[in-house]
């Protein structure tokens, strides 16, 4: 693939001759020590400015603190471009997961296209920041910032595919990603009115894309001139973790000239062990005669803080140019990430005054590996196998002492693959790390029983390291040899365990072994007679419980041949049982076989379907499992289906049918001479499917006599008016086709607990009345049940609320006579928990007091109980509702007057 734009080597007069300065920068960090850092802020501005730019800017350390930072370099790069450096120090407080570093200056250039519509763009100023980690380096490593090596001035040419890369590298060996974002004005902020490079002219054919990995732009393609800020985005990740982050502005000034770019050959990436000598040549052409070719390159391997770092030397002749890119590649350049390289070819275009010439991109991506460790070998020693492999490994007591160690990694069988040098490590090749950070060149595997080929590889471990020897960035090197061992067979190996009979007392297993190799024990050593006792326990693993079950003996290995136990009296329907045979020699034990359990199978009942599942303990390899059904008419269990998994499903059955299963294992060892297939059988379980799967849930509604009803009409609610009514949908119209009834669930104001309050056993009645001590508030969910009991779960949840009625009357008649003889609200009142009622004489002296909602005031004081005489009295009376939230006070305070009057005949009014 190849980069094509515009770079501005000559200088153009017309181009921003006079706007406010800033271009494009970025800022970078590196660690000086545990708080302290070196700031270098570089920016790019034009070179003809009114006023001159500043010899300093201001840089702000995130942690309240400003210092001005002095320039240290400035480069005019003509084109009205120059290139400033800036450079500070700065001694953190104290650790924190994140510092905020800023430059804000005023201000950008003008005429920016994407940025306020392109209008006064001059007066928008300019934002650069980097985020900082600062946590003990003893526990996360030293961090420094990505490095950005291409510069972040770009052009573009109209209708020509436009790529940029920055040739970003992290000197600490951490993941990079890369993210295109809005340009900032400051911390937080965008500026104004901005629009991706695509967004200004946006049509099929224009996309601006960036590569989340290498961080490649690619712009397919331009559609108009003008002057594009972009702003990259750069996260630093370790071990999945966020470091920090580099904020760069970049800006690409898009011309339309005709020419044609370079070309660069096509270069592929490289994957090479480390102490390698990497050396490539690469050629660029021009296809318009008479121009010169100039071919450079940048990337992390060319950078001069790189450890022995890479060279690149060009010569440019007319129409092509050829480079040499020589690597000594050695152990301290390996880790997780490929390194990058950016060649350029540019040509040397010119018009009129200016040089506009076209250039090309290439990317090269570079991975370094950890050699191999070699000439592993595995020996079988007793109980156990030994593994070696040569010292010293080329990389142990590397400079850079990134080498922590080798990792053991183990297989049952072989796998000889081809070692790809893209593809270090063991994932995927069915390996289990069984050791890591081995610093000795030999290791005993003691997890190892006879009848299993055991093939071993080793790696080379690569990481940095924490003052605390915590280890960050790990990598690992490309696999060792394979070196395979296998115990000598001089004790017996356990082959099968089957169950013959299933029965809860009398069920019956066998017991099969296979006796060891007279070249493998040594006879004279061990005499005869000789002896195998049988041992019995409950469940897959263990020695609780366990019992010797028989014994057989000989005088001579080779007339010990009875191989075969049947163990009866077994509760084989219920319970597995595991058993090991025990060797002995002259009276003395010389070992066990490994454990080895019976197949047990579960079968669980499902709607139409049995799901069968089964388990086993055994030191064989299980590959395939063959799944017999007991056919009712002829008495026999027939196969019907055959798995590598321990699951099984059998569909399209009849529900509340007995199926009854047995499961037969096939398997072996992985060393050759011993007996295969090993078959075993499980126990028979028998099952009825039913329907377990519960409907969908129906969708509620809840009309609520309060809603929409005005304020004033509330107490005219009666009867069941007074009731809420549920309805929901019937899931058989939907999505179930056994739904026979529903459950109702309330719960109460203030309460969460949701209680079934009732519930209805037809399907096609959908709809519910229902009031809870007098009141409407209170939420509600509805659960469809089916033929087989089974509840689906809730519903949407719906909660309505109370509409509250209290009136207070201003007369009453206390004169004993039967009728208005106490004050109390007018009838009806409802959904009141309780008030807070106070009435005043006409001086303001407090008279009376309750809470009672039914007030029930006979005229007499509350204290001492004396009678009022006739008058008028003010009260003041807070209400308290019962609403679905709890007891809430009213929105409004009652207050008014009462006439007492103590004559014959009152009546409210």
């Amino acid at each position: 693939m190849k980069r094509y734009l515009l770079f501005l080597l000559g200088f153009l007069a017309s181009l921003d001759a006079f706007a406010t300065h800033y271009r494009a920068g970025e800022l970078t960090y590196r660690v000086l020590s545990y708080l302290s850092f070196e700031v270098t802020v570089t920016t790019y501005t034009t070179d003809i400015n009114v006023p001159p730019d500043s010899d300093t800017v201001q840089i702000s350390w995130g942690d309240g603190t400003t210092s001005s930072a002095f320039r240290i370099a400035q480069q005019p790069l003509g084109n009205n471009i120059k290139k400033n450096v800036y450079r500070d120090t700065h001694t953190y407080p104290g650790p924190r997961p994140f510092y905020v570093i800023s430059v804000t200056d005023p201000n950008r250039i003008g005429g920016i296209t994407n940025i306020n519509n392109g209008i006064a763009t001059e007066n928008i100023p300019f934002y650069i920041e980097d985020t900082l980690r600062v946590f003990d380096p003893a526990f996360t490593g030293f961090n420094n910032s990505p490095i950005l090596l291409n510069a972040p001035i770009d052009f573009a040419n109209v209708g020509d595919l436009f790529y940029h890369n920055p040739a970003a590298y992290d000197p600490d060996g951490d993941s990079l990603v890369f993210e295109l974002i809005p340009s900032k004005q400051g911390m937080g902020s965008n500026v104004p009115v901005y629009l991706y490079p695509d967004e200004v002219q946006p049509i099929a054919n224009n996309n601006f894309t960036i590569n989340s990995q290498t961080g490649e732009i690619i712009w397919d393609v331009p559609q108009r001139t003008g002057i594009f800020n972009i702003a990259i985005l750069v996260r630093e990740y370790r071990d999945g973790n966020l470091m920090g982050t580099v904020l760069r502005d970049m800006q690409i000034i898009v011309k339309q000239e005709f020419n044609n770019p370079p070309v660069i050959a096509d270069i592929r990436d490289t994957c090479i062990v480390a102490g390698t000598l990497l050396t490539i040549n690469v050629t660029a052409t021009d296809p318009d005669p008479g121009q010169t070719v100039i071919l450079t390159a940048a990337g992390g391997p060319l950078d001069a803080d790189t450890i022995n770092p890479a060279d690149f030397a060009s010569t440019s002749n007319v129409g092509f140019a050829n480079g040499i890119f020589d690597w000594q590649t050695e152990c301290g350049h390996i880790r997780e990430q490929s390194y990058q390289v950016v060649f350029k070819a540019q040509d040397d275009y010119t018009s009129g005054f200016n040089q506009l010439p076209l250039t090309d991109l290439e990317t090269w991506i570079i991975k370094i590996v950890g050699p191999s460790p070699e000439n592993l070998q595995a020996t079988a020693v007793g109980d156990n196998i030994d593994l070696t492999w040569q010292s010293p490994y080329i990389c142990d007591g590397s400079e850079t002492n990134k080498f922590q160690g080798f990792s053991v990694w183990r297989r049952e069988g072989s796998n000889p693959f081809v070692i790809d040098t893209c593809t270090p490590g063991l994932d995927g090749r069915g390996y289990t790390k069984i050791a890591d950070l081995v610093t000795a060149y030999t290791y005993t595997d003691t997890a190892v029983a006879r009848g299993k080929q055991y093939c071993y590889r080793i790696l080379a471990e690569f990481a940095e390291k924490t003052q605390f020897g915590l280890l960050y960035n790990k990598v690992s090197s490309l696999a060792s040899n394979e070196a395979c061992a296998q115990l000598k067979r001089d004790l017996p190996i356990i082959t099968n365990v089957t169950v013959d009979i299933t029965d809860v007392a009398n069920g019956q297993i066998t017991v099969k072994w296979v006796k060891p190799l007279v070249p493998d024990l040594d006879t004279i050593q061990n005499p005869g007679p000789y002896t195998f006792n049988v041992f019995r326990a409950e469940g897959f693993t263990g020695g609780a419980g366990r019992v010797q079950v028989a014994t057989t003996n000989s005088p001579f290995l080779g007339t010990l041949n009875d191989t075969v136990f049947t163990d009866n009296g077994l509760n084989t329907q219920d319970l597995p049982y595991h058993y090991e045979i025990e060797f002995v020699s002259n009276g003395n034990s010389l070992g066990f076989t490994e454990q080895a359990s019976s197949v047990y199978l579960t079968v669980r009942p499902n709607d139409r379907q049995l799901d069968l599942s089964w388990e086993a303990s055994v030191p064989w390899l299980n590959e395939l499992y063959e799944i017999y059904r007991l056919n009712p008419v002829t008495a026999i269990f027939e196969l019907i289906d055959t798995t590598d998994t321990t699951r099984y499903s059998d569909v399209g059955l009849i529900n509340d049918s007995l199926y009854c299963y047995k499961v037969q294992t096939i398997g072996r060892y992985t060393i050759t001479g011993l007996p295969e297939p090993l078959l075993n059988f499980s126990q028979e379980a028998c099952q009825r499917p039913r329907d377990t799967i519960p409907p969908c849930p129906p969708t509620l509604m809840v009309a609520n006599p309060c809603n929409g009803i005005n304020d004033g009409d509330v107490c005219t609610l009666t009867g069941d008016d007074l009731k809420n009514l549920l309805s929901w949908t019937n899931p058989n119209n939907s999505c179930a086709n056994d739904t026979k009834g529903y459950y109702i669930y309330y719960s109460p104001p203030g309460d969460s607990a949701f209680l079934k309050v009732d519930s209805i056993l037809i399907d096609t009645d959908t709809s519910y009345r229902h009031s809870y001590n007098n009141s409407l508030a209170g939420c509600y969910y509805v659960t469809a049940i089916d033929t087989n009991a089974n509840e689906s779960d809730s519903s949407n949840n719906v909660c309505v609320d109370n509409c509250p009625c209290y009136r207070l009357p201003n007369v009453f008649t206390p004169n004993a006579d039967g009728d208005n003889d106490f004050y109390k609200p007018l009838e009806p009142y409802r959904f009141i928990s309780r008030v807070e009622m106070k009435i005043y004489n006409r001086w303001g002296a407090l008279v009376f007091e309750t809470e009672n909602p039914a007030i029930l005031w006979n005229g007499n004081t509350t204290k001492g109980n004396k009678p009022l005489p006739e008058d008028t009295y003010y009260y003041v009376c807070k209400v308290f509702e019962i609403r679905v939230d709890g007891e809430r006070e009213s929105d409004s305070v009652l207050s008014g007057f009462i006439h007492l009057i103590r004559g014959n005949g009152g009546s409210n009014p």
